[in-house]
């Protein structure tokens, strides 16, 4: 049996992070959905509030599904909470993630600039399709429950139809960089330890 929120949130997060995802120089497709709208229209203004942590990321080449899951675990789980901003860090965090930086011309070639592989391609969109799931399976699966007590993403577009100041963004961006170092630690001893 169909289950609609579960495809609305995977409709969300695709035409989101496949936003992201997409070709330096490709023109950004019209979102999919109202909720799609307010999502891109709210990870733009905290990536332009947080420029610096965001494109510490951008182009990333570790496993991004795996830092996404830390993440998605140390900020979703944490007291208290699910909140929508916490929802829209991580959302934004994991399309930085799957940006992908210019292609590199012979001009910059001639400077030490190392063009991307084509392999680097695949993996970008082999995971903003697993990015997908794991949001979709934690948002409208482990958290089901809030995502529907906030009224799904009817809600969510209610929510940020009023701007925040600037002081939710800071202390917002703060949580979801402790949150990102401690999963970067946990991540790093894993790998050393094992």
């Amino acid at each position: 049996m169909a289950d609609p929120l579960r495809e609305r949130t995977e409709r969300l997060l695709a035409d989101y992070l496949g936003c992201c995802a997409r070709e330096p120089g490709t023109p950004e497709p019209r979102p999919s959905t109202p909720e799609a709208a307010v999502l891109r229209s709210a990870a733009a203004r905290l990536r332009q509030l947080h420029r610096s942590f965001f494109s510490a990321y951008r182009g990333y080449r570790g496993n991004r599904v795996e830092l996404v899951a830390l993440m998605a675990e140390a900020v979703l789980s944490d007291s208290p909470g699910p909140t929508w901003g916490r929802v829209v860090s991580l959302v934004t965090f994991a399309g930085t993630l799957l940006e992908r930086e210019p292609l590199v011309t012979a001009w910059w070639k001639k400077r030490g600039f190392q063009p991307r592989l084509k392999e680097q391609e695949g993996d970008v969109a082999r995971d903003c399709q697993r990015l997908v799931a794991l949001l979709s399976s934690r948002l409208a699966g482990q958290h089901r429950a809030w995502l529907q007590a906030q009224g799904g993403w009817d809600g969510f577009c209610h929510f940020f139809r009023s701007p925040f100041p600037l002081a939710f963004w800071r202390t917002l961006l703060i949580q979801a960089f402790l949150a990102c170092l401690l999963a970067t630690a946990f991540g790093y001893l894993w790998t050393r330890l094992l």
